[in-house]
């Protein structure tokens, strides 16, 4: 078998053309990936603000009765945080962000660890053609070296 049609059975063009395709498939998604991070950055400010502006309304709020904190304590004010959370339109809204930007950045990862398992793949599986066609190479000059007298060969 000559070398050209050893080549195309061992689709080594294809093996090359892919293998050069992941680099840069890779430095797209990890840009993707900044984006959606700087996305979920944005989402968490957003509703440490939101929280922050529910504690400072809860810690400033008094008992009419007693003109002392209405909670007084740590417990009660992180309770009552947590029931206006609950119930503010703002928070569910950005909580609901948060989720979506956390999802989004989990997916992106996921198909960057995706794309750099399949380029280490690639890579096994080139060297292992490599090492295959060298192989191959090795055992046609046993063959060519076989046929020519003892006096004749090169070693």
């Amino acid at each position: 078998m000559n070398i050209p049609e050893l080549l195309a059975q061992y689709e080594t063009r294809l093996l090359k053309d892919r293998l050069l395709e992941f680099p840069g498939l890779i430095k797209k998604q990890k840009a993707v990936l900044r984006d959606l991070r700087e996305n979920l950055k944005d989402a968490s400010q957003t509703m440490a603000m939101l929280e922050a502006d529910l504690a400072t309304e809860i810690a400033a709020e008094n008992d009419p009765n007693t003109s002392k904190p209405k909670f007084s304590n740590d417990k009660a004010r992180q309770a009552e945080l947590l029931r206006r959370k609950m119930q503010d339109p703002g928070c569910q809204e950005a909580a609901a962000e948060l989720k979506k930007a956390e999802y989004a950045m989990s997916a992106a990862q996921d198909e960057l660890e995706a794309l750099q398992d399949k380029f280490k793949a690639y890579r096994y599986v080139v060297r292992l053609t490599a090492e295959e066609l060298a192989l191959l190479a090795s055992e046609e000059q046993e063959e060519k070296i076989e046929g020519v007298p003892v006096a004749q060969q090169p070693y």
